[in-house]
């Protein structure tokens, strides 16, 4: 008799575990991922993304316009913007004005392309690795949205605590041996342009972010 108590006892309770987990699961499937806000809602007008690299971070310098056209792709693949100008238009402006030893307003490169906006985009860090062995893609920016016409800066709001707003991205889970060639470590720069140009996009448009960003990641 004592016997069977026990296991009655015992098969109770891995029902009860088993149960536990069930509601678990279901309440992680029916939890809604946390959402980012977006943090500025763009003008609906003709605008140009522009990234400046005046330090020469980045190498090679065309991962300035993979910077620039995956946030124009995604302002305009998620309908955010409709009237976009070719960030190159703005790039070759200011190359052509850099050769000539000029010192370029972020209102006349946006007049030079006739932008009424402009998303300034200003890279302060760009690295594949801190030891210089170890893979782990770091890139930081500052980014900035001006009215051409009124010259007036849009985001951050004036009065901010900052003048622009600061971007970080990083590349996760990369291959340990991406960097010993030439050809892998262009690929790692080039996805890693293109994942801080997501980042920059995502902060006028809500998006979430946490459980499921960070599971897809993982797989």
């Amino acid at each position: 008799m004592r016997a069977l108590i026990i296991f009655c006892t015992f098969i109770a309770a891995i029902c009860c575990l088993a149960s536990c987990n069930v509601v678990a699961g279901v309440l992680y499937v029916t939890t809604p991922d946390p959402e980012q806000i977006a943090l500025f809602n763009l003008p609906l007008k003709k605008t140009v993304v522009f990234v400046d690299d005046r330090h020469n971070i980045m190498h090679p310098s065309r991962l300035k316009g993979v910077i620039a056209d995956k946030v124009t792709s995604e302002l305009l693949g998620r309908k955010l913007l409709v009237d976009m100008i070719a960030p190159r238009d703005a790039m070759r402006y200011a190359e052509s004005q850099d050769r000539q030893g000029s010192i370029l307003t972020i209102g006349a490169i946006g007049k030079a392309v006739h932008a009424s906006v402009v998303i300034y985009v200003e890279v302060s860090t760009f690295i594949m690795s801190v030891d210089g062995h170890n893979p782990a893609p770091l890139a930081g920016c500052s980014v900035r949205v001006v009215d051409v016409e009124t010259r007036e800066q849009l985001f951050p709001v004036p009065g901010s605590i900052d003048a622009a707003y600061k971007v970080r991205s990083a590349l996760h889970r990369v291959d340990p041996h991406q960097l010993n060639s030439v050809s892998g470590t262009r690929k790692l720069a080039h996805k890693l342009a293109d994942k801080m140009g997501d980042d920059i996009a995502k902060l006028f448009y809500t998006h979430t972010t946490g459980r499921l960003g960070e599971n897809l990641e993982r797989k």
